[in-house]
């Protein structure tokens, strides 16, 4: 799927890939035993391509976005490694939380530290829903829940919920701006869950003000929509 939002965007997104490879590497060569997952397309780009498209929505076109786009694939590389894990347990343990510590690096060296506290937060509620999932999986029976937890992972939709948030937080963006980039971030990330949200998502877009950017989204929902089937077997 390569919309007209990741065309344009794309000299930025290769920049974000090269900062992912220049990080993992020890002059010029990658880090003994790192193997990188098998992504498409889509699980390439659309966490940074929703950071640098609402930075640059605020007017923020600076190298903060660049980084923090690669903050969040480092995240999603993790968590996609943790919850594929079939064979050599360990070895892929290592090597996601190699990717997590990367993140933490990367976003104390460029200017983006006010981020942590959020992102800290962000990747205990994935781990926890992924535990209490696995746990719940695990029981024959359950009974007495009040509050029942989910029964598929959510980490795209709490991925690219905050990618939406934070990078729109790179420029002076008013608290109404900020709810509505959250709330569109959500709504793309259950797309990308291959949910069927298109009828909501294109209705929270429509409440943004008319122009590129309500247009470019727009277009992306469509995409998702039709990309991705709605009952698909994830692993995120």
């Amino acid at each position: 799927m390569v919309t007209t939002l990741f065309k344009i965007l794309q000299p930025e997104l290769d920049l974000v890939r090269q900062r992912l490879q220049e990080e993992t590497s020890i002059q010029g060569r990658t880090v003994p035993g790192l193997i990188w997952p098998v992504l498409n397309h889509l699980d390439q780009n659309l966490l940074p391509a929703i950071v640098l498209f609402s930075a640059h929505s605020q007017g923020y076109y600076g190298p903060r976005a660049l980084s923090l786009a690669a903050v969040f694939q480092f995240i999603f590389l993790a968590s996609f490694i943790h919850n594929n894990i079939k064979q050599e347990v360990p070895r892929q343990t290592l090597v996601g939380d190699y990717f997590y510590t990367r993140f933490f690096d990367l976003l104390c060296r460029d200017g983006n530290l006010e981020f942590l506290a959020p992102l800290s937060r962000l990747i205990c509620r994935i781990h926890l829903d992924a535990a209490r999932l696995q746990e719940k999986t695990g029981e024959s029976t359950v009974t007495n829940l009040v509050n029942p937890f989910p029964e598929r992972l959510r980490t795209r939709e709490y991925l690219a919920a905050a990618a939406a948030s934070l990078g729109s937080r790179l420029g002076p963006t008013a608290p109404g701006e900020l709810r509505a980039w959250e709330e569109t971030g959500l709504l793309l990330g259950k797309l990308w869950d291959g949910q069927a949200v298109a009828a909501k998502s294109c209705q929270v877009v429509e409440k943004m003000a008319a122009g590129r950017t309500r247009d470019f989204l727009s277009e992306l929902v469509l995409e998702l929509d039709g990309d991705l089937p709605v009952k698909r077997v994830m692993a995120l």
